[in-house]
Protein backbone atom coordinates (compact mmCIF):
# COMPACT_ATOMS: atom_id res chain seq x y z
CA UNK A 1 0.00 0.00 0.00
CA UNK A 2 1.36 3.47 -0.86
CA UNK A 3 2.62 5.64 1.98
CA UNK A 4 -0.21 8.15 2.64
CA UNK A 5 2.42 10.84 3.31
CA UNK A 6 4.29 10.21 0.07
CA UNK A 7 4.21 12.67 -2.82
CA UNK A 8 1.99 11.44 -5.65
CA UNK A 9 3.70 12.58 -8.84
CA UNK A 10 1.63 13.40 -11.94
CA UNK A 11 1.68 10.91 -14.79
CA UNK A 12 2.97 13.46 -17.30
CA UNK A 13 6.40 14.88 -16.35
CA UNK A 14 7.06 18.54 -15.60
CA UNK A 15 8.94 18.77 -18.91
CA UNK A 16 5.72 18.12 -20.84
CA UNK A 17 3.93 21.04 -22.53
CA UNK A 18 0.21 21.10 -23.32
CA UNK A 19 -2.17 22.87 -25.66
CA UNK A 20 -5.79 22.81 -24.53
CA UNK A 21 -8.95 23.14 -26.62
CA UNK A 22 -11.07 26.11 -25.54
CA UNK A 23 -14.28 24.07 -25.26
CA UNK A 24 -12.80 22.26 -22.24
CA UNK A 25 -13.69 25.33 -20.21
CA UNK A 26 -17.25 25.74 -21.50
CA UNK A 27 -18.50 22.15 -21.76
CA UNK A 28 -20.90 20.72 -19.19
CA UNK A 29 -20.74 16.97 -18.70
CA UNK A 30 -21.50 14.23 -16.15
CA UNK A 31 -21.54 10.53 -17.02
CA UNK A 32 -24.96 8.87 -16.94
CA UNK A 33 -24.46 5.11 -16.89
CA UNK A 34 -28.20 4.50 -16.99
CA UNK A 35 -28.17 5.91 -20.53
CA UNK A 36 -24.79 4.92 -21.99
CA UNK A 37 -24.53 1.54 -20.18
CA UNK A 38 -20.76 1.97 -19.93
CA UNK A 39 -20.34 2.34 -23.69
CA UNK A 40 -16.77 3.62 -23.33
CA UNK A 41 -15.81 0.07 -22.27
CA UNK A 42 -17.61 -1.62 -25.16
CA UNK A 43 -17.28 0.59 -28.23
CA UNK A 44 -16.41 -1.16 -31.51
CA UNK A 45 -12.84 -0.34 -32.55
CA UNK A 46 -9.84 -1.84 -34.26
CA UNK A 47 -7.92 -1.53 -30.99
CA UNK A 48 -8.79 -1.09 -27.34
CA UNK A 49 -8.06 1.87 -25.08
CA UNK A 50 -4.68 3.56 -25.50
CA UNK A 51 -2.27 3.18 -22.60
CA UNK A 52 1.06 4.71 -21.68
CA UNK A 53 4.17 2.56 -21.67
CA UNK A 54 4.50 3.24 -17.94
CA UNK A 55 1.09 1.62 -17.38
CA UNK A 56 2.12 -1.78 -18.74
CA UNK A 57 3.72 -2.79 -15.44
CA UNK A 58 0.60 -1.61 -13.59
CA UNK A 59 -1.68 -3.79 -15.73
CA UNK A 60 0.55 -6.79 -15.06
CA UNK A 61 0.58 -5.99 -11.33
CA UNK A 62 -3.19 -5.78 -10.90
CA UNK A 63 -4.22 -8.59 -13.26
CA UNK A 64 -3.91 -11.42 -10.69
CA UNK A 65 -6.40 -9.52 -8.51
CA UNK A 66 -8.91 -8.39 -11.14
CA UNK A 67 -9.06 -11.57 -13.21
CA UNK A 68 -11.73 -13.03 -10.92
CA UNK A 69 -14.11 -10.36 -12.28
CA UNK A 70 -13.48 -11.24 -15.93
CA UNK A 71 -15.46 -13.50 -18.23
CA UNK A 72 -14.10 -16.66 -19.80
CA UNK A 73 -14.05 -14.80 -23.13
CA UNK A 74 -11.92 -12.04 -21.61
CA UNK A 75 -9.50 -14.54 -20.13
CA UNK A 76 -9.26 -16.44 -23.41
CA UNK A 77 -8.49 -13.21 -25.27
CA UNK A 78 -5.82 -12.32 -22.71
CA UNK A 79 -4.32 -15.79 -23.04
CA UNK A 80 -4.07 -15.27 -26.79
CA UNK A 81 -3.26 -11.54 -27.11
CA UNK A 82 -1.84 -10.58 -23.72
CA UNK A 83 -2.75 -7.65 -21.48
CA UNK A 84 -1.41 -5.07 -23.92
CA UNK A 85 -0.23 -4.76 -27.49
CA UNK A 86 1.99 -2.39 -29.44
CA UNK A 87 0.52 -0.71 -32.50
CA UNK A 88 2.28 0.04 -35.78
CA UNK A 89 2.70 3.69 -34.75
CA UNK A 90 4.65 2.65 -31.65
CA UNK A 91 1.82 3.34 -29.21
CA UNK A 92 0.29 0.83 -26.82
CA UNK A 93 -3.30 -0.32 -26.45
CA UNK A 94 -5.37 -2.79 -24.44
CA UNK A 95 -6.68 -5.66 -26.62
CA UNK A 96 -10.39 -5.86 -27.30
CA UNK A 97 -12.66 -8.89 -27.52
CA UNK A 98 -13.65 -9.38 -31.17
CA UNK A 99 -12.94 -5.69 -31.84
CA UNK A 100 -15.56 -4.71 -29.27
CA UNK A 101 -15.45 -5.09 -25.47
CA UNK A 102 -12.33 -4.17 -23.53
CA UNK A 103 -10.69 -7.25 -22.02
CA UNK A 104 -11.16 -5.67 -18.58
CA UNK A 105 -14.92 -5.21 -18.91
CA UNK A 106 -17.16 -6.71 -16.23
CA UNK A 107 -20.86 -6.68 -15.42
CA UNK A 108 -22.73 -6.77 -12.13
CA UNK A 109 -25.10 -9.65 -11.53
CA UNK A 110 -28.22 -7.62 -12.26
CA UNK A 111 -30.35 -6.72 -15.25
CA UNK A 112 -28.96 -3.21 -15.75
CA UNK A 113 -26.71 -4.26 -18.63
CA UNK A 114 -24.10 -1.73 -17.54
CA UNK A 115 -20.46 -2.47 -18.36
CA UNK A 116 -17.85 -1.57 -15.75
CA UNK A 117 -14.06 -1.61 -15.56
CA UNK A 118 -12.82 -4.56 -13.52
CA UNK A 119 -9.71 -2.61 -12.52
CA UNK A 120 -11.79 0.26 -11.19
CA UNK A 121 -14.07 -2.19 -9.38
CA UNK A 122 -11.12 -3.81 -7.60
CA UNK A 123 -9.70 -0.38 -6.76
CA UNK A 124 -12.99 0.82 -5.26
CA UNK A 125 -13.23 -2.41 -3.27
CA UNK A 126 -9.79 -1.70 -1.77
CA UNK A 127 -8.24 -4.77 -3.41
CA UNK A 128 -5.62 -2.76 -5.30
CA UNK A 129 -4.05 0.63 -4.64
CA UNK A 130 -2.38 3.29 -6.73
CA UNK A 131 -3.92 2.44 -10.11
CA UNK A 132 -7.67 3.11 -10.46
CA UNK A 133 -7.55 2.34 -14.23
CA UNK A 134 -5.57 3.51 -17.27
CA UNK A 135 -5.47 7.28 -17.44
CA UNK A 136 -7.03 7.44 -20.93
CA UNK A 137 -10.09 5.63 -19.53
CA UNK A 138 -10.13 7.70 -16.33
CA UNK A 139 -10.09 10.97 -18.30
CA UNK A 140 -12.62 10.05 -20.99
CA UNK A 141 -14.21 11.96 -22.77
CA UNK A 142 -11.14 14.17 -22.34
CA UNK A 143 -8.25 12.90 -24.43
CA UNK A 144 -4.55 13.77 -24.27
CA UNK A 145 -2.80 13.21 -27.60
CA UNK A 146 0.95 13.46 -28.20
CA UNK A 147 1.82 15.86 -31.02
CA UNK A 148 5.61 15.80 -30.85
CA UNK A 149 8.33 15.20 -28.26
CA UNK A 150 7.10 16.41 -24.86
CA UNK A 151 4.17 18.18 -26.54
CA UNK A 152 0.55 17.16 -26.01
CA UNK A 153 -2.92 18.33 -26.98
CA UNK A 154 -5.82 18.15 -24.51
CA UNK A 155 -9.22 17.90 -26.19
CA UNK A 156 -12.83 17.09 -25.40
CA UNK A 157 -14.05 14.26 -27.61
CA UNK A 158 -17.75 14.37 -28.55
CA UNK A 159 -19.23 10.98 -29.39
CA UNK A 160 -22.88 9.88 -29.80
CA UNK A 161 -22.57 7.33 -26.98
CA UNK A 162 -22.06 10.16 -24.47
CA UNK A 163 -25.32 11.99 -25.19
CA UNK A 164 -26.60 11.02 -21.73
CA UNK A 165 -23.53 12.57 -20.11
CA UNK A 166 -24.03 15.80 -22.03
CA UNK A 167 -27.71 15.95 -21.06
CA UNK A 168 -26.94 15.23 -17.40
CA UNK A 169 -24.14 17.78 -17.40
CA UNK A 170 -26.49 20.47 -18.68
CA UNK A 171 -29.30 19.58 -16.27
CA UNK A 172 -26.95 19.61 -13.26
CA UNK A 173 -24.77 22.46 -14.59
CA UNK A 174 -21.69 20.33 -14.03
CA UNK A 175 -18.55 21.71 -15.71
CA UNK A 176 -16.53 19.04 -17.51
CA UNK A 177 -13.37 20.14 -15.68
CA UNK A 178 -15.09 19.70 -12.31
CA UNK A 179 -16.46 16.27 -13.19
CA UNK A 180 -13.03 15.05 -14.29
CA UNK A 181 -10.91 16.97 -11.77
CA UNK A 182 -9.57 13.83 -10.07
CA UNK A 183 -8.17 12.18 -13.23
CA UNK A 184 -6.90 15.55 -14.48
CA UNK A 185 -4.94 16.06 -11.26
CA UNK A 186 -3.70 12.48 -11.50
CA UNK A 187 -2.47 13.14 -15.05
CA UNK A 188 -1.17 16.69 -14.83
CA UNK A 189 -0.71 17.52 -11.16
CA UNK A 190 -2.73 20.02 -9.14
CA UNK A 191 -0.66 23.04 -10.14
CA UNK A 192 -1.05 22.49 -13.89
CA UNK A 193 -4.79 21.85 -13.53
CA UNK A 194 -5.15 25.16 -11.69
CA UNK A 195 -3.22 26.90 -14.46
CA UNK A 196 -5.38 25.18 -17.06
CA UNK A 197 -8.55 26.43 -15.37
CA UNK A 198 -7.15 29.95 -15.19
CA UNK A 199 -6.25 30.00 -18.88
CA UNK A 200 -9.60 28.59 -19.99
CA UNK A 201 -11.58 31.00 -17.82
CA UNK A 202 -9.88 34.12 -19.20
Amino acid sequence: MPDPDSLQLPIYPESAHFEAARDLGTTQFACDLSVCKGACCTMPADAGAPILESEIAELERVFPVVKKYLSEESLATIEKAGLWQQEDNGGYTIPAIRGHDCIFVTHDNDKSGIAYCAIEKAHRNGEIQGFPKPISCHLFPIRIYPTEKDMFEIVYETIPECKGGRARGKSTRMPLLDFLESPLVRALGKGRVERLRKVLNT
